[in-house]
């Protein structure tokens, strides 16, 4: 079994061991003991929950997931820890989730590792059940993990579940039937893209004080990456701190394909109206990456298959509103947020999203980024992946294919390019 070794100091409070009160003094024996210390649980690993595409505006040969018996993710942690606990969430547009087993494990480049096999609890029962919108957490379980690891959480449902879609990075071995998630191979399971049910895994860590939110769309969820285990720039950036040896700190990736700054609809809820949720709220949070606002940009006015009552048109003004309002409520919390300038997207194949009129905003609100001073700080994304001969289009080394996403060369370099000091 693999062992991480805690090396921060851990800080203790003393407190008497004995204390004998008489009417005119008080005595307090010499001898005492540290309690036992808080535990310090932190985000290793997150999945924002999104909302369904309607099925009549589907891309071609994409449907909406149905899941049912055994799941089994494969998540990559940013952070070590001796104990570990998940979340599960159906997110808004599960009507009810409902798990009667779970497991937790740690694999290596042939799989599950048997003797790490951990069932999971929910406040000491094997199942629980959550109504749409809420999150539950399992017990926490002695299991040391190591930045880096690759852990196995398998689940097994009640009954059946319709996730929402998600880019094909994001995907889970599904095994109909009966509880087999204590299994170490799933015979026979296929694998299905769907939004994660899992949401979250904590590691309690003492030495960790330092939480990096990613929080945008599709570009920081990862999508063009080869590698599911590898989510674009945030996984790439989590290799460099363990290059670097800082084992003080974790990343989360709050990013969905799709996701706007200002608008509900198909495509996930706000970021205005999630920021709480999955930014403020992720345990340990104490910076903020914020990287949003291309698909407010590219959906503005659209009308997709006659709907066009959430693609309002949308200005510069609008996007410096909505990041100013983000940035007033990490500063009210404490957090740190840095602004991430937003990446080209001249020559995308979908009509209309890309315009050299949406790129005069998309150059504007960059400008503000770099300038205002709003930010805590500032990562230039655009100056890192632009073709330097067309400053509207991503350079063809970085270009994943649809020129909107990077490749995961792009994302690396994304990742190369983000000053470490900044969390130092």
């Amino acid at each position: 079994m693999l062992s991480t070794p805690i090396c921060a100091a851990v800080r203790y409070t003393l407190l008497a061991t004995g204390i004998l009160v008489a009417a005119a003094c008080t005595t307090i024996q010499d001898t005492q003991q540290p309690a036992t210390a808080r535990p310090n649980w932190v985000a290793t690993w997150t999945s924002s929950p999104s909302t369904p595409i309607p099925p009549e505006i589907l891309p071609p040969g994409v449907t909406t997931p149905q899941l049912e018996g055994n799941l089994r993710y494969l998540m990559r942690v940013s952070a070590g820890g001796n104990s570990v606990r998940i979340a599960l969430s159906g997110g808004p547009s599960v009507p009810k989730l409902a798990i009667d087993g779970a497991t937790i494990a740690l694999t290596d480049a042939t799989g599950i590792m048997p003797e790490t096999m951990q069932k999971l609890s929910f406040n000491d029962q094997v199942g629980v059940s959550l109504l749409s919108g809420g999150t539950v957490w399992s017990d926490p379980v002695a299991l040391p993990v190591a930045s880096g690891n690759v852990l196995a959480v398998s689940v097994h449902l009640v009954g059946p579940v319709s996730p929402p879609q998600a880019d094909k990075q994001l995907v889970v071995s599904m095994l109909p039937g009966d509880d087999r998630t204590a299994e170490i191979v799933l015979e026979g399971a296929e694998t299905i893209v769907a939004r994660p049910l899992v949401t979250a895994i904590l590691v309690d860590n003492p030495s960790v004080n330092r939480v990096i939110v990613a929080f945008g769309d599709s570009i920081t969820d990862g999508n063009g990456s080869a590698d599911p285990l590898t989510r674009g720039w945030p996984d790439y950036l989590a290799a460099r701190f363990r290059a670097e040896g800082l084992q003080n700190i974790a990343i989360a990736n709050q990013g969905i394909g799709g996701n706007r700054l200002l608008e509900e609809g198909v495509l996930g809820e706000s970021a205005l109206t999630r920021f709480d949720r999955d930014a403020l709220s992720v345990p340990g949070v104490t910076h903020i990456i914020l990287m949003e606002g291309i698909n407010d940009i590219g959906l503005s006015g659209f009308t997709l298959n006659g709907m066009s009552d959430s693609y309002r048109t949308l200005g510069t003004h609008d996007i410096i509103a909505a990041y100013s309002q983000l940035i007033s409520r990490a500063h009210a919390r404490g957090v740190t947020i840095i602004g991430a300038t937003l990446t080209p997207d001249l020559g995308s194949p979908l009509p209309g999203y890309a315009t050299e009129g949406k790129e005069v905003i998309r150059q504007e609100v960059n400008d503000w980024i770099r300038n205002s001073a709003a930010f805590d700080a500032v990562i230039d994304f655009d100056a890192i992946v632009r073709d330097p001969d067309n400053e509207g289009r991503l350079a063809r080394a970085y270009n994943s294919g649809d020129s909107i996403h990077p490749s995961d060369a792009g994302y690396r370099a994304m990742a190369d390019a983000i000053d470490l000091d900044l969390f130092r």
